[in-house]
């Protein structure tokens, strides 16, 4: 079932790689007034179900994905809209959004996760695309996301993506990270987003040095969805984000997916030519709206 913002739904035949049917459900909810809103659509096969919540001011947002793998199992089931907030109190958690600059004011606000499955997270997305007025890069606050508990983490010559949870009292609070703040720690891996003609053509692949816990080297191809165009990320990774749920879900690559990683300086070499080495100028601006971009309503997908 595909429908947009709790408008009536139609059957869609999902594309190629889109092997599973997807709920994301926004919630805001600011002292007793509530807004939900219910998306549904097709999902790339490594979707997973996730929650998340933050403060932006006084408004607490929500967002819930399910995945499932039938026919039509994400249609509407009648009452299941307008289930009230969870009233579970559990871990503490630091929370702010770039939606209102309150991560880069460092305006941290107390936010008590609700469910007992969630824990503190920080997520971050910056990559060179134009910013919009829905970007979101920093966010911290509560969820269940792939790869918690733990750190996981990419970077190329144009983007740099992190996910950070844990699981103590406001564990996540503090400076929002920037990748500059990290230590190069040794390694080198070749970087370049694209295809072999712009952006992974052999003039423009270079050598890039990792920096913090980023220390093997990754290479992923795919199929861009909404091209079907062949589209390979080179960078250096955590082996954490060598899952393919990591990539599927930062960059639009669902189709065809195969994820490596290695270690060793340059490891991730391209095959058929030698790019040049150097360093590559890092460009960190902000990407689409993170909470929509980890699920498929671009965090959401």
């Amino acid at each position: 079932m595909q429908c947009e913002s709790n408008q009536d739904c139609l059957v869609k035949e999902c594309a190629l790689g889109q092997d599973l049917c997807r709920t994301t459900v926004l919630r805001e909810w600011e002292d007793a007034e509530e807004l939900e809103v219910v998306t549904r659509g097709c999902a790339h096969k490594e979707k997973t179900n996730r929650t998340m919540s933050y403060r932006k001011g006084s408004v607490i947002i929500s967002l819930t994905e399910t995945v499932c793998a039938t026919n039509l199992c994400n249609r509407p089931r009648p009452g299941a809209r307008g289930r009230p907030f969870p009233r579970g109190r559990y871990l503490e958690c630091a929370s702010c959004t770039s939606l209102d600059q309150s991560c880069e004011r460092s305006r941290e606000q107390s936010l008590q996760c609700r469910y007992p499955t969630e824990h503190c997270i920080e997520v971050v997305t910056l990559q060179s695309t134009e910013r919009s007025m829905k970007d979101e890069p920093y966010t911290k606050g509560c969820g269940s996301l792939p790869g918690c508990p733990g750190t996981a983490g990419f970077h190329s010559n144009q983007t740099f993506h992190f996910l950070k949870c844990c699981n103590f009292t406001q564990c996540n609070g503090g400076p929002v990270l920037d990748l500059q703040s990290l230590p190069p720690n040794g390694f080198q891996c070749y970087s370049c987003e694209g295809n072999s003609t712009f952006g992974c053509s052999y003039e423009e692949t270079s050598l890039i040095d990792c920096r913090g816990p980023m220390n093997q080297c990754l290479e992923a191809t795919g199929l861009d969805v909404l091209g079907n165009r062949s589209y390979t990320v080179r960078g250096c990774a955590t082996a954490s984000w060598c899952q393919g749920s990591h990539v599927a879900d930062s960059f639009q690559t669902h189709v065809n997916l195969s994820v490596s990683c290695c270690n060793g300086s340059g490891c991730n070499r391209p095959t058929g030519g030698a790019p040049g080495p150097g360093p590559a100028h890092l460009i960190l601006i902000a990407s689409l709206l993170l909470s929509l971009r980890l699920w498929d309503v671009p965090l959401w997908t």
